[in-house]
């Protein structure tokens, strides 16, 4: 057994009177000394003149600044979230005054850290690298989308478009692990040069850096590549340091390019394969590539004309790099064992591991902090099966100590407790609340990292899933990473652990007390689903329910319900490519076999069942499929644009849609109702079995409503301010390109649970809150 300890008592709540309701507000944030949440970590930089940690976020519209001296952490709201699939170029900051730029959803954030605000100047396209002039603020930005540069004033938003290259594609799933922008670009100030490279044509351009006229360009002498790494510029030698990739992912060439002239060197590599976390150290004129496929690191040193070193590594599975220039050392993140693996710049040669850290990135970010010798790392950022967690992780490589920075509290999910009048509410990176009807609540440390899930045992103890994307068996063993199902007994909160190979992004309890668990697939293989028999046994691969499907596309599992009139479970899932149908699969628990297999759209985002009928939300075919559990019958009921959420009340069933803003009936005589919130989408329906409640979200506000069919009537019972920024489901700004979600295992912003008084919890992910609505 795991006992765990209460490490914060807090009585942070708020209460409001709205209409004939009585609202508690629950403040999570408040504890950690936090206004602004900040939720899936993922890209980190160091502004060593500041003494500063700079982390961008994706699965909230914020960013965070991070004291070097004592890890305080403040977050900045932007309107947009920092996008997954992008690169450590994606955000950079002013050097000389410290401002941050992000690159989001079609926008460029520009953020002050000393007024905390922040200018949102949207671009025509999705960019995907940012470059800035530290004398002006001017910010450069090219990617795949755009053949023009975007030129943006931070003085008056204004955007100037240099057309400079030829092709234009849009950004999309080029593959498991996203790829780096193709095109690149530099400022020069002392050469009062912007610099691009377009990868597709192999072109070095230069343009005037006060007229933005373009004074030069000239083809570079290297092979053809599809991914260009980034390793850096030295603005003191004016020489460009990239690194050249193929289209078979074959690490070909390295190249020091000339930005006076045309004395370019290229060096020709091994043609190891997958690239990643590649760096430059100027002070030694070398250029690191370590592999995600080879244990590895590539020296190239060009004060020796390119000469080229391998060092050794433990194992593949490599990614992030740093280097301390002082002490010549390079640090080199490795997923495979869950380390930082530790190399002598001086002598070339591996002298050491940091092991035990948990480690799953997968977007080449990590950084060092020259005044506390620390490395930073989003230890939960994984890009290609997910961004989880709420904390960066900081690393003493002089004496090993570890240790997790907050950067927020975001509800995923809660229960109540059995026997009291109490709720567990869980965060998504490693703690849980007991709360009180009252608000105030206890702050418990949860064992493992990442929660998702909550349901009752047969004997009513809780189950919780957790983890971030698989960790072993069969196909790959990421050693750092622990997938599982907690136990958390109701008495005493003691907990029991048990190791699962795979994300569960959805659990349920089925028949016979079997808890049964969706598991992430990694690339193409059967589907199937883990059972635990009872509280006791541990995962057995011989008691797994194996179905007749293959799954390939990662994640696209999404639903799991269990109908206990039946004894079946229902299973949804996205289709395989966004062309492509999704799937709702009918499976008999006691046959242990499936029944049916009906297709729907390739965006299915709900599911509800009632004794006769089951309906799916299809989210971009802008319906509602309705399968007769007697018949098979199939029956497509059209609907709003973007049908999200369903619920049952009486004998009728609604649905909301997202983009319209509407409620309506799913039955042959449709009624179709305008939510009166002008600017705010909903995105939940909650059914107490006499009124639903709708939950919608602005930039600027949460809205929780109910409606009663009999009146016809909406009541609006709360308004809630906070910065939210971006809260759509309609984007793609998560693994796989998956729309109809919010982010990787948040496919709602509000879980509501009503407790055995009637009372309404309501979790809020963004804004780290719940509110408990109580009727006067």
């Amino acid at each position: 057994m795991l006992r765990i300890v209460v490490i914060l008592i807090t009585f942070l709540c708020y209460t409001l009177q709205a209409g004939g309701y009585r609202v508690t507000e629950v403040n999570f944030l408040a504890s950690a000394r936090l206004k602004i949440n900040a939720a899936g970590p993922l890209l980190v930089k160091t502004d060593t003149q500041r003494n500063r940690i700079l982390v961008a976020h994706t699965q909230s519209s914020s960013l965070s600044v991070i004291s070097g001296i004592d890890h305080r952490v403040q977050n900045i709201p932007l309107t947009s979230r920092a996008i997954q699939h992008l690169k450590d170029e994606s955000f950079t900051f002013n050097s000389q005054n410290g401002h941050i730029y992000l690159i989001g959803d079609h926008c460029l954030h520009i953020s002050n850290p000393e007024t905390g605000k922040t200018k949102c100047i949207p671009t025509d396209k999705q960019y995907e690298m940012v470059a800035v002039n530290p004398e002006d603020g001017l910010a450069f930005l090219v990617g795949r989308e755009s053949r023009r540069m975007a030129v943006v004033n931070p003085q008056n938003s204004h955007i100037t478009y240099i057309n400079w290259a030829q092709k234009e594609e849009p950004l999309r799933n080029l593959n498991q692990t996203p790829p780096p922008p193709i095109r690149k670009v530099a400022v020069d100030e002392k050469l009062k040069r912007v610099c691009a490279v377009d990868g597709y044509t192999g072109m070095l351009y230069q343009f005037d850096l006060k007229g933005l006229k373009l004074i030069g360009k000239r083809a570079l002498h290297v092979r053809p590549g599809a991914r260009w790494h980034w390793a850096g510029i030295n603005k003191k030698t004016h020489y460009l340091y990239l690194v050249i990739e193929d289209a078979k992912r074959r690490v070909n060439q390295a190249v020091k390019i000339d930005l006076r002239g045309d004395d370019d060197s290229v060096v020709d590599l091994p043609s190891f394969t997958e690239a990643v976390g590649v760096n430059y150290n100027p002070l030694r004129d070398e250029v690191y590539i370590p592999y995600d496929n080879h244990p590895s690191v590539h020296i190239v040193d060009f004060k020796q004309n390119g000469a080229l070193y391998e060092v050794a590594l433990p194992l593949y599975g490599n990614d992030a790099s740093a280097i301390d220039l002082k002490n010549n050392r390079l640090y080199v993140a490795s997923w495979a064992y869950g380390e930082i693996e530790v190399i002598d710049l001086q002598k070339r040669r591996f002298i050491g591991r940091i092991p035990d850290l948990g480690i799953l990135p997968h977007t080449f970010t990590m950084c060092f902090n020259p005044h506390n010798g620390n490395l930073y790392i989003p230890i939960g950022a994984t890009a290609v099966n997910g961004t989880f967690g709420a904390a960066v992780t900081t690393i003493s490589p002089q004496n090993r100590e570890v240790k997790k920075i907050y950067t927020g509290w975001a509800p995923v999910d809660l229960i109540q407790l059995p026997d009291s009048e109490d709720f567990l509410v869980f965060n998504s990176e490693d703690e849980m609340a007991r709360v009180k009807p009252d608000g105030s609540y206890k702050t418990y440390p949860l064992p493992f990292g990442y929660p998702h899930q909550a349901v009752y045992s047969k004997d009513k103890n809780i189950y919780l899933s957790y983890g971030p994307h698989q960790s072993y068996w069969p196909t790959v063993y990421i050693w750092g990473a622990k997938n599982g199902i907690m136990l958390i007994h109701k008495k005493d909160l003691q907990i029991w652990n048990r190791r699962i190979p795979r994300l569960a992004q959805k659990i349920i309890m089925g028949g016979k007390g079997r808890l049964y668990a969706l598991q992430n697939n990694w690339g193409k293989e059967n589907q199937f689903l883990t059972v635990l028999k009872d509280e006791v046994r541990e995962f057995n691969a011989r008691e797994r329910l194996v179905l007749p499907d293959t799954v390939n596309r990662e994640t696209i599992q999404r639903i799991l319900e269990y109908d206990q009139l039946r004894n079946w479970l229902y299973i949804v899932k996205a289709g395989e490519a966004d062309s492509l149908p999704g799937y709702l699969q009918i499976i008999d628990v006691a046959g242990r076999k499936q029944l049916g297999k009906v297709a729907v759209g390739s965006v299915p985002t709900d599911l509800y069942f009632d004794e006769n009928d089951i309906y799916v939300t299809n989210f971009r075919q802008n319906n509602v499929t309705k399968v007769s559990k007697e018949t098979n019958a199939i029956h497509i009921y059209a609907t709003e644009k973007q049908p999200l959420k369903l619920a049952g009340l009486g004998k009728r069933v609604y649905c909301i849609s997202h983009e319209n803003g509407t409620l309506e009936t799913i039955d042959e005589d449709e009624k179709v109702w305008k939510i009166p919130i002008d600017n705010a989408k909903p995105d939940n329906l909650y059914s107490d079995g006499q009124k639903l409640w709708i939950m919608m979200h602005s930039a600027d506000a949460l809205y929780i409503l109910n409606f009663k069919p009999s009146l016809e009537k909406f009541e609006t019972v709360l308004r809630f301010a906070y910065p939210f920024g971006d809260t759509s489901f309609d984007h793609t700004n998560n693994s796989f390109y998956l729309s109809g979600q919010f982010a990787d295992c948040i496919y709602d912003l509000n879980r509501i649970k009503q407790d055995k008084k009637g009372r309404l919890w309501i979790s809020d992910f963004l804004s780290g809150r719940l509110f408990i609505i109580e009727e006067e």
